[in-house]
C-alpha cells in the first residue's frame, strides 16, 4: 500500500473518530429551549432531554420564601399558557414579579408543575437605552 493511500485512511479514520465524539457529546448534554405553550402541547417528547422554557412570571402569583430559599410562581408565555413552577435555590435579585425568566429542569405533565433547578430572570429595562421624549 502506497504511504499516501495510508495517510488518507488514517485522516477518515481521525475526522469519523472527531465528528462521533461531537455528535454524542452533543446528544448527551443538548437542552432543548422552549417556550410554555409548545413545552405543554407535547410534553412527553422532551422526557428524556433537558428542558429549558422561557416564559414571563404572572403577576400575583410569586410566593417566595427567601430564608429556605423556595420559590412558587406560575409562568405563562404570549399565547396564554401557563404553568406552575417551583424553585429552591439562590433567588436571583432581578427576579421579581411581571419579569420575564428561564427555567431549566423537570416538566410533570399530571400536575402542570415544572421543578426548576436553575432559574435565570431577565430585566431588560435594565439594559435598555432610554428614549428621547418629545
Amino acid at each position: 500500500m502506497k504511504k499516501g493511500t495510508k495517510l488518507a485512511i488514517i485522516g477518515i479514520i481521525v475526522i469519523a473518530a472527531v465528528f462521533y465524539l461531537i455528535s454524542t457529546g452533543f446528544k448527551q448534554s443538548g437542552v432543548y429551549y422552549l417556550e410554555v405553550h409548545e413545552l405543554i402541547k407535547d410534553p412527553s417528547k422532551y422526557d428524556t432531554k433537558g428542558i429549558r422554557v422561557s416564559g414571563d412570571v404572572v403577576d400575583g402569583t410569586v410566593v417566595k420564601d427567601t430564608k429556605n430559599q423556595h420559590l412558587e410562581f406560575v409562568m405563562a408565555d404570549g399565547t396564554g399558557e401557563k404553568m406552575n413552577v417551583i424553585y429552591n435555590g439562590i433567588i436571583p435579585d432581578a427576579f421579581t414579579e411581571e419579569v420575564q425568566v428561564i427555567v431549566e429542569g423537570k416538566y410533570d405533565k399530571d400536575t402542570n408543575t415544572f421543578k426548576a433547578t436553575t432559574l435565570l430572570a431577565k430585566c431588560p429595562s435594565k439594559y435598555e437605552a432610554e428614549v428621547e421624549k418629545k
